[in-house]
């Protein structure tokens, strides 16, 4: 595989900072519209963003889709949502200069922020085979998956004392930085298919759905992405029920915060690196998809282990069962990601995009109705934390992973014959 060209990499890495700008400030919009107000309001914020941006997802990441395939220029979409996240960012800080905003309006803000959130991947998605080209994909995509968990680290750093300090001027720094965000969207310079002629928005989102479902590796891809979002509260359940066992080993030589710090952080930044790193060097010997149903195969049995969080040094073996499940995931994410915008045509890519947002979130949605089931299984043996008694979660959570990854196989021999859409950037 050749290098990208230089004018490629500068596009990709000023498109992937005004990603990671975007993404980072509308997170980061949560905790300072929430600190700019008191009051009931404050605790209702975080509840409300997350359904939120559920809903939207669900509602509008179809029709966002449609408007994405509309517009000649994608990127200006982009710039479009930062600058209606920095006028809404800003109209909190204005009122916050002025004296405590009230709780209406802080509630629209994060209302609208949340909704940014949660569509802007469509959008990014859609404009990246056009920023640079379809054969520059994994390494785009794997950068853009490092640069916001980079770009949250750094703000990490520095807003949570700025937000001690003066809740105004966390405000105005969350405000500055979806500005940059619009400012490096508008500067990313590209040359788009012309879109195609309009037919009506039902007629549209009915074409961007049909050609998923007929695509055969498009459709083993949703369903493996619907699977994976309905059994995640499983996951995160039998993870949760291993944490706390080896939280109990006495064999375990780190306090307890220090022990979750360091888990978090492993969790969020080092597997994500490691991850984009190998989806970048296995990708050109195996090929995105069959990097990716292996990374799965590989990885996920690995969950067993969480069975033996419980025993002397249980906490290296929830290490090893919690990350190495992780880190498959993310490679393919990566993978499939590519995979799918690789070969879809760069009229449907915004539609397909919206439709696969909409499949996750809805499954996300309905996999939390399974708290409750999730939660009596995995305390089927009460409290013990005996191998025998833990492994009942990390085994049916193993299999259950292992079949969302049987779509894939099962397309796996159409692949070869998949030709990708011939766009290049320039």
């Amino acid at each position: 595989m050749t290098s990208p060209r230089p004018l490629v990499s500068w596009r990709l890495l000023i498109f992937g900072l005004a990603a990671a700008a975007l993404s980072g400030s509308l997170m980061f919009a949560g905790p300072s519209l929430s600190a700019s107000t008191s009051g009931p309001h404050r605790l209702d914020l975080g509840v409300l963003s997350g359904v939120g941006g559920t809903l939207v997802s669900v509602l509008l990441g179809l029709p966002f889709g449609v408007l994405i395939d509309r517009v000649r220029r994608r990127r200006s979409v982009m710039v479009v949502m930062a600058l209606l996240g920095t006028v809404a960012v800003a109209s909190v800080t204005a009122a916050d200069a002025l004296g405590t905003p009230g709780g209406p309006h802080v509630i629209a803000i994060v209302t609208v922020t949340a909704a940014l959130k949660a569509v802007a991947p469509v959008g990014q998605d859609a404009i990246l085979p056009s920023v640079v080209g379809r054969e520059h994909l994994i390494p785009a995509n794997a950068l853009l998956s490092v640069l916001p968990q980079a770009l949250f680290l750094g703000l990490g750093l520095v807003l949570p004392s700025a937000l001690e300090r003066d809740e105004f001027a966390f405000l105005v720094i969350v405000t500055v930085a979806v500005a940059v965000a619009a400012l490096l969207f508008r500067s990313v310079d590209v040359i788009e298919e012309p879109p195609p002629p309009r037919a009506g928005i039902w007629r549209e989102m009915v074409e961007g759905i049909g050609f998923t479902v007929k695509q055969p590796v498009l459709r083993a891809i949703a369903v493996y992405l619907l699977a994976s979002a309905l059994f995640a509260e499983l996951v995160d359940e039998v993870t949760g029920k291993a944490l706390n066992a080896a939280i109990d080993v006495s064999a375990m030589n780190m306090p307890l915060g220090e022990y979750i710090w360091l888990s978090s952080m492993v969790s969020i930044y080092g597997v994500t690196l490691l991850g984009a790193v190998l989806a970048v060097l296995l990708h050109r010997r195996l090929g995105a998809f069959r990097l990716a149903w292996s990374a799965v195969l590989v990885s996920q049995p690995f969950t067993l282990l969480l069975a033996l969080s419980g025993t002397g040094h249980g906490h290296i073996w929830y290490m090893i069962g919690r990350f190495v499940p992780l880190l498959g995931t993310i490679v393919a994410a990566i993978a499939l990601l590519s995979h799918r915008q690789a070969i879809t045509p760069d009229r449907l890519l915004g539609r397909v995009c919206g439709l696969l947002l909409v499949v996750t979130s809805l499954a996300g949605a309905l996999g939390e109705l399974l708290e409750t089931p999730v939660e009596w299984f995995t305390d089927l043996n009460g409290s013990s934390s005996t191998p025998l008694a833990l492994l009942p979660g990390p085994a049916l959570a193993t299999v259950v992973a292992l079949a969302a990854a049987v779509p894939l196989l099962r397309a796996r021999h159409l692949v070869a014959g998949t030709t990708p859409e011939p766009t290049a950037a320039r």
